[in-house]
Formats: structure tokens, C-alpha cells, sequence
């Protein structure tokens, strides 16, 4: 896992596009969702697929292999969050939009058993148009011998993350994805992006956190709220929290919050703490 420090989605920026022709604000364009299947075995050597993506809208793409490593090329960590990554997807959301005939090289290092595979696609902004769900194959479906059986999804497939964020992203459940808005600070841990995930039914907070090197492995077991000063907290309002390993020395994981109860609808101010230990992460959500 990767990925550097919570940002502020910028206002205003959603599913419409808003751009000026003589001096004159235009209607604003509504962006038509698409779907893509790539096959790269079967592409023109040397070509690189293109991902239509824009900010306010989550772009995930499903792999037949897991996802050892992907990072947008050429953009600092202070300039926002552009990955999430899962064991076979990835979810992809600009912080800012693309600039007519922008490209951004988006590196992706797949592993199946003994091969390692490095992809490339490029990150653009198209008129009226993003992808919402892209299907990848390194190998196609009909080079496989007739009933031979899918690979077994690996365990964070069948975990939340993937259950509620990616499942629902792709219009199962009716989730959406945003940058939390807020802060992520880390005590004896470094806290970097962190994302927000709604639906009808809850809510989940993914904070990826890394260990320093030489540091003890840490792993989280709770997530305490706690009340601005003055204030009492609401009563049933309660976090779970979802880890599928603890984080080794110089290491990074994702931690996953999932709202329990009803919501009060105050602004999240969360401690994330491991047992018996010194080391947490502060959620503390913007108003």
C-alpha cells in the first residue's frame, strides 16, 4: 500500500464541468459516465490505454492479477491523492481537473504468481465523458482453457473495502467516494490519504497509515470519539475498526472506520489508537 497526506477537495468541483467562451459563463456540461474492457495482449506494441478521469467522480478499475504498486508519474504528494489502492482495483479521482491535451503517465505493477507485469495508462480529462468502471485482462478470458476456473479473489477482495467502497462505486450499493475533508494526524505513526465512503445505509473512513522504520509493528483496536471541548458526545454513536494485518517497520496499510449507530451528523473527531500503546491517528473532520 501507498499513498501521501489528506486534502481538501477543491469547492464547487462535482460531475459538471463550467468553462467561460467570450467573456460569457457557458451551461454547465453533464459528464457521461462510460465503461471500458481492456485487453493489453491484444493492444499495438508501444500504446498506452487512456483513462478518462475528472475530480468528483471515482474511476475504478479491476485487474485479473493483484496490484503490487501504482502511482500517477511526475505529481508531489503535497498536490493531492490520485490512487487508492485495493488488492485487484484501484480508484482513481483527481484532486483538480486536467488541462485540455494534458497526460499523466499512471504506473501500474500487477504480480500473477512469478510474473510481474508493468502497465502504463494515461490519466486525461475528456469533454462530457469519464469512466466509471474499467475491466483489465492480462490474460483474456477466451486464451483460457474452456472450464478452467477463475482465481480465488484474494482476502481484502471479500473484505469491506472492497465489498462496501468498490462494489458500491460501481452502483451495487450506491456509495461515494470523496476525499475526507479534514485532517489526519498521526502520533508515533504518519497518517497520509484518507477517504470518505457513504451510503444509504453507513459510513467508512479509509486512512492509509505508514510505520517508521525501526519502530514495533502497530496495529489499531479501537477508535475512541472524542467531543469538542464543552460538548457531549452523542449517545450510540460508535466506530469499528477493520485492519487485515498489522503494519510492519517501514510498512504501510490501510485502516478502515465503519460508523456503528446512528449519526448525530457533528463533524467526525476520532482517536485511533493501538492496545497498550502510545501511537494513534486523529481523525478531525472540517465543518
Amino acid at each position: 500500500m501507498r499513498l501521501p497526506s489528506p486534502v481538501h477537495r477543491a469547492a464547487g468541483v462535482a460531475l459538471l464541468v463550467c468553462s467561460t467562451v467570450a467573456g460569457a459563463q457557458q451551461p454547465p456540461v453533464v459528464r457521461v459516465r462510460r465503461e471500458q474492457q481492456l485487453v493489453p495482449a491484444r493492444m499495438p506494441a508501444g500504446s498506452e490505454p487512456e483513462l478518462r478521469v475528472a475530480p468528483g467522480v471515482s474511476t475504478v478499475v479491476r485487474f485479473d492479477a493483484d496490484v503490487e504498486g501504482a502511482g500517477v508519474k511526475g505529481q508531489e504528494p503535497a498536490r493531492g491523492s490520485w490512487v487508492d489502492v485495493a488488492t485487484r482495483a484501484l480508484l482513481i479521482e483527481p484532486p483538480r481537473e486536467l488541462a485540455p491535451g494534458e497526460r499523466l503517465p499512471l504506473e501500474v505493477v500487477l504480480v500473477q504468481g512469478a510474473v510481474r507485469t508493468r502497465l502504463t495508462f494515461q490519466l486525461v480529462s475528456a469533454p462530457g465523458e469519464v469512466d466509471t468502471r474499467v475491466k483489465v485482462e492480462l490474460r483474456p478470458r477466451s486464451d483460457r482453457d474452456e472450464g478452467e476456473p477463475e482465481a480465488p479473489a484474494p482476502r481484502r477482495e471479500e473484505g469491506l473495502f472492497s465489498r462496501f467502497v468498490l462494489s458500491g462505486v460501481m452502483g451495487e450499493q450506491g456509495v461515494s467516494a470523496s476525499m475526507f475533508k479534514g485532517s489526519a494526524v498521526g502520533t508515533g505513526v504518519m497518517a497520509r490519504e484518507s477517504w470518505d465512503y457513504r451510503a444509504v445505509h453507513g459510513r467508512v473512513l479509509s486512512v492509509l497509515v505508514c510505520n517508521p522504520v525501526g519502530a514495533r509493528p502497530w496495529r489499531a483496536s479501537e477508535a475512541v470519539p472524542l467531543a469538542p471541548a464543552g460538548a457531549v458526545l452523542a449517545e450510540g454513536e460508535r466506530w469499528k475498526v477493520f485492519m487485515d494485518a498489522p503494519i510492519e517497520p517501514g510498512g504501510s496499510g490501510l485502516v478502515m472506520l465503519e460508523q456503528v449507530g446512528t449519526s448525530s451528523g457533528a463533524p467526525v473527531r476520532l482517536e485511533v489508537r493501538e492496545k497498550d500503546g502510545s501511537r494513534s491517528v486523529r481523525l478531525e473532520e472540517s465543518h
